[in-house]
């Protein structure tokens, strides 16, 4: 089941995606309608309370009981917002495609290499990735993120996919040549708009195999990533017992889970993003997400 967050006269609020974000005959039923006030059971309208209560049962409840008529609007009428707004943490892995690690000559990391990023880097489908002027070269990274939907602590490779909730599209825009230059992620990976993600999630219900899904990105029409999940050097059940080993992982963080062969620097010459520039990600049966690309004021020194 597809979930997205919304807004629609100033409100932003959870909603069912009918169709795939892109068609004009798709519909998003409005979860905050009072027709669909029992199926919540209590809930809140917004994603990350629905997570909270449990999604699963929440897409139990809607296959039971349905989707309201009075609750559906015309997906042209509304603005479509990250579908997790305001995660509770963000988790990036890099160097975590045995493609990419082969496309720079690198050996492979004995365990996950690990950054964060910041709640401010979130924007939706749609929404533009705004480059601060003079940062130098900047990168996409076409990446499938994993939903925590429930507490993991210290869980198993065996039981680590019980506690994914759902699975998106998600860019890791990242300053390359601040990276470099900082030698470290915290800043280059931290911009205001450089974790595009969505246009929507899918309930963890509906992906049979996180683990085999083509995962691309293009630049204005031209492909510049193609890789599968299956290339993952840890895969989704390796990240989160991983990190549930770390510190306990919550419902609502986040796991960017790296991105494959031919970020923008491995090009000749370099594919830097530009302004002016439309980015799409497509992760195989998550939908389409795409950005465009504008330049903004200069960072502070």
């Amino acid at each position: 089941m597809k979930f997205v967050s919304f807004s629609e006269q100033g409100f932003v609020r959870a909603g069912v995606l009918l169709g795939n974000g892109a068609g004009e005959s798709d519909q998003i039923v409005d979860l905050s309608h009072p027709a669909m006030r029992g199926t919540l059971g209590g809930a809140s309208p917004q994603m990350q309370s629905l997570i909270e209560a449990g999604l699963p049962c929440l897409v139990q409840n809607i296959r039971t009981h349905g989707l309201a008529e009075p609750a559906r609007l015309r997906r042209s009428a509304v603005t479509l917002m990250a579908p997790l707004p305001r995660p509770r943490r963000i988790f990036g892995i890099a160097h975590n495609y045995r493609d990419a690690l082969a496309e720079r000559g690198m050996a492979p990391p004995e365990k996950p290499v690990l950054f964060m990023k910041a709640l401010r880097t979130i924007t939706g489908a749609g929404h533009a990735v705004v480059l601060p002027a003079g940062i130098g070269g900047v990168t996409y990274e076409a990446e499938l993120a994993a939903v925590i939907g429930t507490r993991a602590e210290n869980v198993s490779r065996d039981r680590a996919l019980d506690h994914v909730v759902a699975y998106g599209c998600f860019n890791d825009i990242s300053a390359s040549e601040i990276i470099k230059a900082d030698g470290h992620f915290d800043r280059g990976k931290n911009f205001a708009t450089f974790g595009p993600f969505g246009p929507y999630l899918e309930s963890s219900d509906e992906v049979k195999d996180p683990h085999a899904l083509a995962v691309s990105l293009k630049v204005d029409g031209r492909v510049l990533q193609s890789g599968s999940t299956q290339d993952m050097l840890f895969n989704v059940a390796d990240l989160v017992s991983y990190l549930s080993a770390l510190q306990a992982l919550e419902p609502g963080d986040i796991i960017a889970t790296g991105t494959p062969a031919g970020v923008a620097a491995l090009h000749k010459p370099p594919a830097w993003l530009k302004p002016g520039s439309t980015v799409e990600v497509e992760v195989e049966g998550l939908g389409r997400l795409e950005n465009p690309v504008i330049e903004g004021p200069a960072p502070d020194a």
